[in-house]
């Protein structure tokens, strides 16, 4: 099967979950069929690339290739957000040229479209060279999700959502919950698969060399380096500085978890409103309690956060899948969730591996981080059913495996 993948971020360039997800499914899609990526190029990237099977067009423009070669945009920031959202187009549109010209050995089989941002050579391929489209939907936050990241009073991107939907032969989405959303939403003319997706450790954990012992000292040495004394607990929030994640009720809840839980630093991981975030704990007298880490964190640096943490607390409004919770239920970290979040990371509800809060409730926020904090045999045995859960249940090989699944059905389909 010759496959494009149209997706906007590609190793080396991750800034999000779904670059985590390009990396960890790729190398299986590519074990035994032909892959092209088309993905956009930070500005210190070569235009073309081929190695462990796959082949990587990433088309360079002058302007945005000379904003991206000084520094990284941040999409939190409405600015740079539409600097990055005219890359995507521009992007795209040379993505569609480039396999015009593609010959009948280069020609694929089947393009799959991740996420609306890539709709333009989405409808392209399917108006314009005839080729079969598969939708991935990696979020709902643009013209789905009830609180949404974009300002769009006429809900164009809403339509232009459903449009790609409709001309797509399937839709993937990572679970039940955004599947019964996008058809709420009335995207109910394409079948809708669901795939969960892995872990996002599962090969690091796996791997016989893997220094836990040393991941211990890093983990060390940061708690040193963030001034945390060796006896005060540490509550992690991992993700972009913004609404939908939850993190400003978290702030809020902070106001009743502090007093409660004697020492607690909450440290917050990610890039986005950091000014946001000082503003906030220097009106409500957090100072000293709550740290960031000053922007985007990933490898091993994020491992060593992880493995600091005696909690993690990901309250967000929304979240398609959210493998900041696959991390840190894999490293056994006690794990509470927003409603935002799937219910397959219950695992089996009598003997649930996360516990659920309300995410625009900071009263209830705080009583779940309070409970959980003040309790080291709940936050053992939320470690040890998180952490099982992962490794038996979500696979990366599984995800692969269900995603060329859906793949042959489409291809199936046009045969006939």
């Amino acid at each position: 099967m010759r496959i494009a993948c149209v997706v906007n971020q590609y190793p080396p360039n991750i800034t999000a979950g779904l670059g985590r997800y390009v990396e960890l499914i790729t190398p299986y899609l590519a074990r035994d069929h032909r892959l092209a990526v088309f993905t956009l190029n930070d500005g210190h990237l070569p235009v073309h690339e081929r190695g462990d099977g796959v082949t990587v067009h990433r088309p360079r423009g002058r302007v945005l290739g000379a904003i991206g070669r000084r520094r990284r945009l941040n999409r939190t920031r409405g600015a740079e957000f539409a600097l990055l959202a005219l890359n995507v187009v521009v992007s795209n549109w040379r993505y569609f040229l480039r396999l015009r010209r593609a010959g009948r050995d280069e020609r694929p089989d089947l393009v799959a479209v991740h996420d609306s941002t890539n709709f333009l050579c989405g409808l392209l391929c399917h108006y314009v060279l005839r080729l079969p489209v598969v939708f991935h939907v990696h979020t709902t936050e643009y013209g789905v999700a009830a609180q949404r990241t974009v300002n769009d009073p006429l809900n164009v991107f809403a339509a232009v959502e459903r449009w790609l939907a409709r001309i797509s032969r399937r839709v993937v989405v990572a679970t039940p919950e955004v599947r019964a959303e996008l058809i709420a939403a009335g995207w109910d003319r394409t079948p809708i698969d669901v795939v969960c997706l892995g872990g996002t450790y599962e090969r690091v954990l796996a791997d016989p060399a893997f220094d836990r012992d040393g991941l211990r000292a890093g983990a060390t040495a940061l708690r040193a380096r963030l001034g945390i004394a060796a006896g005060d607990p540490v509550l992690l929030f991992v993700g972009r500085i913004e609404r939908q994640k939850g993190v400003y009720p978290l702030l809020e809840a902070m106001r009743t978890i502090a007093p409660a839980v004697p020492g607690l630093r909450l440290v917050i991981v990610g890039e986005g409103d950091d000014a946001g975030v000082a503003r906030i704990v220097a009106e409500t007298g957090l100072e000293g309690r709550v740290l960031t880490s000053g922007g985007f964190v990933d490898g091993r640096a994020l491992l060593e956060f992880y493995e600091m943490a005696d909690a993690c607390v990901f309250p967000s409004l929304f979240e398609p899948f959210g493998l900041v919770a696959t991390e840190a239920m894999a490293l056994a970290r006690p794990t509470i969730l927003g409603d935002g979040f799937s219910r397959i990371f219950l695992g089996d509800p009598d003997r649930p591996a996360v516990r659920f809060v309300r995410s625009a409730d900071p009263g209830d926020i705080a009583r779940v981080v309070v409970e959980v904090m003040t309790d080291p045999e709940l936050r053992r045995t939320l470690g040890d059913r998180g952490e099982r859960f992962v490794r038996e249940s979500l696979s990366w090989s599984r995800a692969a495996d269900e995603t060329l699944a859906v793949y042959r059905t489409v291809l199936a389909g046009s045969r006939s």
